[in-house]
């Protein structure tokens, strides 16, 4: 479950053709908690899953056996068969 987001930001300076340049990045930061077992954890938007409407920690929890509960709790709502190949 999504709880918040948040900007970072970080400061740094380059050299550019002799001259040193300011810099400044900003990334997006979620903050979430675990589906499975309740804990919060955070993740920045390159390795936060958009697509996904449950999420996982990876510290207390295992991740793949979260994900093949909820593709089995998916297929039953939607009455598909185990030996179905379409994707979820």
């Amino acid at each position: 479950m999504i709880l918040g987001t948040a900007k970072m930001h970080t400061d740094y300076y380059r050299m550019r053709n002799g001259i040193q340049q300011h810099c400044r990045t900003t990334r997006t930061v979620y903050h979430l908690r675990c589906d499975s077992c309740g804990a919060e954890f955070t993740k920045t938007s390159k390795q936060f899953n958009h697509r996904s409407s449950a999420h996982c920690c990876d510290v207390y929890c295992n991740p793949r056996k979260f994900a093949q509960k909820q593709s089995a709790i998916l297929r039953k709502f939607t009455k598909w068969d185990a030996s179905s190949s379409k994707t979820i």
